[in-house]
């Protein structure tokens, strides 16, 4: 797949096809990234779409959203809670 340079629209992409439902979901690499190396859980994060952010974690996207930065630094760096809460959410999940 050839990189993207708009971010939203590569979280669009991903997410649209999340949706389109389980059979095709294999098909798709949710780690696809933008001409920046950065993919949708970065731009999730950038555009402050919890929603989104929310959705590409159950699916198990790459933390490592772009060279030397994963997500929950990057959530940290911005200070947005309910983005934050999602991560936290998260390893309560995985621990339990």
């Amino acid at each position: 797949m050839k990189n993207y340079s708009d971010g939203l629209f590569l979280l669009k992409l991903i997410k649209h096809r999340i949706e389109e439902g389980a059979i095709f979901f294999k098909k798709v690499n949710l780690n696809t990234r933008d001409r920046f190396s950065q993919n949708a859980l970065y731009w999730a994060i950038s555009l402050e779409r919890a929603e989104d952010v929310k959705l590409l974690l159950k699916h198990n996207i790459s933390r490592d959203i772009a060279p030397n930065l994963d997500a929950f630094s990057y959530a940290l760096e911005l200070n947005n809670p309910e983005i934050i809460d999602l991560f936290d959410m998260e390893e309560m999940a995985i621990s339990a």
